[in-house]
């Protein structure tokens, strides 16, 4: 017989959606979980490298800002600056610096900032009166001072400022302090600093945009102010808050320096949002126009070069203090093309003049944004079957970082990016873990509840499937509706047994009964529903959907009518009294599932069909036959066994008759000659009693008898016939 193919029962959309729910709840609460603790973690000091070298590797490969401040960069190649003259000029610095500053308010430059260390002029330097004048006449030039310590350690800092003759005749003094960050690298710049007491000092790059703008504190610096999810400064973010000092920045640092100068913020840092790599000196088409600080070649130049420019004079020369690697010079992990600070500055006078400025998320922000990731994952992570779990994880991440990439180019905020992408694989595996945690119970009760009722193969071939399908255990199994075939056995005359033997033996007895007929079941696919004292109920098609299940209903049916002649072989040899068994087999609709409560349960069946089944086996004792079943079964079963029709019963419940059979044999069993004569007649005679031709059923059915005069269910068809027949037969 070929085999049919097998698999599992699909359970109702109802039971599939209860799963989900469940699913649904259990990986959103794993997310949610992983998302809080990976924001804890966020503060370990090896999460915050990795954050920094992301955040350098993504401002590196984005594209070069456009850049539309108008700074123009001057670069003094000088190696040593110092008071005996600088190297390929005959000028003397201060006497340089004087006719630089001629040069450059000659040109109509709008601002000039001087990034150079100047507080080593003395009042005895001959030139010194004449770099006063410049500075004075010009009226718009920004110097720079230095400062040195460690707040971290509240020591005061020394300053390194320029002497006061020059302090005093400059439009205003910043300090240039560029805070080298974590990895060497300049990420922020300075916006107002604490110096030695109570003194403050705003940042050189602010004062210059600051005279850019006729004096005005910076209009978009005066805008910025640090909001429920998103925050410019790095005192209130995470994770940019890593980068070295404390600082007291309240939530509005532009209105507290704008109301008051002199203090209220002691000091704070805004990130550099670099417009591209290092300019090349005398270039005019890199990041900025940078140009050497050769007298002569400045005077050749146009004006258009610094007209109403900011003019940038910074020392070119290249030592460890002038250049730094930036997020925009990594170039293969490795700092190249490193940038001077006065370009530096450039940047932020450029980040400050266009607004352009890096938000972080806060506290709220980061856990909020972790959480929605976290959530989202739980849903993502829902399915069951790994492979298409893990590519949903695979897009998803790919999504976040995409998404997360285009705020960072197109919207300046940059997200936490190691935490969101490790939050759907590590909620991924959470939820296997779970998953496997709750399957291993559930196989557990599958196998316990199954293995009472199918043969341990079935049993575990189940369990495989289950786990397999991705199937939600017993909540799969909780209803469903399928078509099935029932069998019901009972011992026929079993209490007048049970009084002739003692209830040792008649235990003993049952159980070899009962336990040689399941194999039956078990042989033949099916299941064990449960055991009724003297008999059995077993299902066949389910929880393991066979096409077939009719067929092997009726094959178990025999073989258990053959197993039984044997063991009734083996009592008659011990002189023991032989029992009968009584079967009735059907096949429909019903529902087959878990029933019970929450401490026991059994895999059972419900329905119509299988009350027609308990009715067709308790008939048998009418017909004296041993198997009956039903007209749906006899279809299903095609040509594969012999059976003859007894007619049709009326059944408590049903509006109509049901048509009932017995089960005689297999098509291909070998059959004595007169049993083959008797079903010939039989067959002939019901359907002439069925086509109210009484006479000719009452021929074949006296035929018939002759054969099997014991048999129950001719008798009664010969009486009916002859009752109707219009005469009496000769």
């Amino acid at each position: 017989m070929p085999k049919k193919k097998e698999t599992l029962g699909s359970a109702p959309f109802e039971v599939h959606l209860a799963s989900l729910r469940g699913r649904l709840l259990r990986n959103v609460l794993i997310g949610a979980f992983i998302a809080v603790i990976i924001t804890l973690f966020g503060e370990i000091q090896m999460v915050k490298d990795g954050e920094l070298l992301v955040y350098d590797w993504r401002m590196n490969s984005r594209p070069n800002r456009v850049n539309e401040a108008p700074i123009t960069l001057v670069m003094i190649q000088d190696s040593s600056l110092n008071t005996t003259g600088i190297r390929g000029l005959d000028r003397p610095k201060t006497q340089y610096l004087a006719e630089l500053i001629r040069v450059l308010d000659d040109k109509k430059a709008k601002v000039i900032g001087l990034d150079l260390v100047l507080a080593d002029i003395g009042d005895e330097d001959p030139y010194r009166r004449e770099l006063e004048s410049s500075i004075h006449e010009a009226g718009n030039v920004i110097l720079s001072g230095r400062t040195f310590g460690m707040p971290e350690t509240k020591m005061d800092r020394v300053s390194q400022l320029p002497p006061a003759f020059l302090r005093t005749n400059a439009k205003g003094v910043g300090v240039q302090n560029l805070r080298i960050g974590d990895f060497g690298i300049v990420r922020d710049s300075l916006v107002r600093m604490k110096l030695t007491g109570d003194q403050t000092m705003n940042a050189f790059s602010v004062l210059v945009a600051q005279a850019y703008e006729g004096d005005n504190f910076p209009k978009t610096l005066a805008s910025l102010h640090e909001g429920l999810w998103l925050s410019p400064f790095y005192a209130q973010a995470i994770p940019l808050n890593i980068y070295g000092a404390p600082m007291v920045l309240g939530p509005d640092l532009a209105k507290k320096v704008s109301e008051d100068p002199s203090g209220g913020v002691e000091e704070g840092f805004l990130a550099i949002n670099y417009r591209g790599p290092r300019s090349s000196v005398g270039s005019f088409e890199g990041t900025f126009i940078c140009l050497p600080g050769n007298l002569s070649y400045l005077q050749t130049l146009d004006n258009r070069f610094f007209e109403n420019r900011i003019v940038i004079v910074g020392s070119g020369e290249t030592n460890v203090r002038n250049r730094h690697p930036t997020p925009v010079s990594l170039v293969g992990g490795e700092t190249q093309n490193e940038m001077f600070t006065a370009e530096i500055l450039a940047n932020m006078i450029a980040t400050i003049l266009d607004g352009d400025y890096v938000f972080f998320p806060t506290v709220f922000g980061r856990l909020g944004w972790l959480l929605a990731i976290g959530l989202v994952s739980g849903f993502v992570c829902t399915n069951r079957r790994l492979l298409p779990v893990t590519l949903l994880v695979l897009i998803f991440t790919w999504a976040l970082y995409r998404y997360s990439n285009h705020l960072l180019v197109h919207s300046n905020v940059f997200l936490p990016t190691l935490p969101a992408l490790a939050i759907p694989w590590l909620t991924l595996l959470g939820s296997i873990g779970a998953r496997l945690a709750l399957d291993d119970r559930e196989i557990r009760l599958l196998r316990d509840t199954f293995g009472r009722s199918v043969s341990p193969a079935i049993a575990q071939e189940l369990v495989t499937r289950i786990t397999e399908e991705g199937g939600d255990g017993q909540k799969a199994l909780l209803s469903e509706e399928c078509v099935g075939s029932i069998l019901f056995l009972d011992v026929a005359n079993f209490t007048p047994l049970s009084e002739s033997v003692s209830p040792e033996r008649l235990f003993l007895f049952t159980n070899e009964l009962l336990d040689r007929l399941a194999e039956c079941v078990f042989d033949n696919q099916g299941s064990l529903i449960r055991y009724t004292g003297d008999g059995l109920i077993a299902l066949f098609g389910r929880p393991i959907v066979r096409e077939d299940h009719a067929i092997l209903a009726c094959e178990a049916g025999l073989a258990m009518q053959e197993r039984l002649r044997l063991l009734n072989d083996e009592r008659s040899m011990r002189g023991e009294p032989v029992v009968q068994i009584r079967i009735g087999i059907n096949t429909g609709t019903m529902i087959v599932g878990l029933l019970g409560g929450q401490k026991r349960f059994d895999y059972s069946v419900l329905g119509n069909e299988v009350n027609v089944a308990a009715r067709f086996e308790k008939l048998n004792k009418d017909f004296g036959t041993t198997i009956l079943v039903g007209e749906p079964t006899i279809r299903e079963t095609e040509s594969k066994f012999l059976s003859r029709p007894l007619g049709s019963i009326s059944l408590k419940g049903k509006t109509r008759q049901v048509s009932v059979y017995e089960l005689v044999a297999r098509s291909d069993d070998p059959l004595h000659e007169d049993y083959r004569f008797f079903l010939d007649h039989f067959n002939r005679g019901y359907v002439a009693i069925r086509n109210n031709q009484y006479e000719e059923a009452f021929r074949e059915f006296s035929l018939a008898i002759r054969y099997r005069p014991q048999d129950l269910a001719t008798q009664k068809l010969l009486a009916r016939a002859k009752e109707r027949m219009p005469t009496e037969p000769v």
